[in-house]
């Protein structure tokens, strides 16, 4: 099974920047920890907003 996380975006996650040090090392802990326990076997990512077309869908 596969799971996507979504994270709101904020003008320096489009520009692809980084996030700082503290949070890429409490990531990498969590990811280590899903991995340890069989739960995640792979951690690709999506590419930034800006290389896609945007579309806007209504559903009601």
């Amino acid at each position: 099974m596969k799971v996507m996380v979504i994270v709101k975006a904020s003008p320096s996650s489009e520009a692809g920047s980084m996030p700082n040090e503290t949070l890429l090392t409490a990531m990498s802990d969590d990811n280590q920890k899903l991995v340890r326990s069989g739960i995640m076997s792979a951690g690709e990512r999506l590419p930034n907003g800006f290389e896609d077309k945007v579309s806007k869908c209504n559903f009601l």
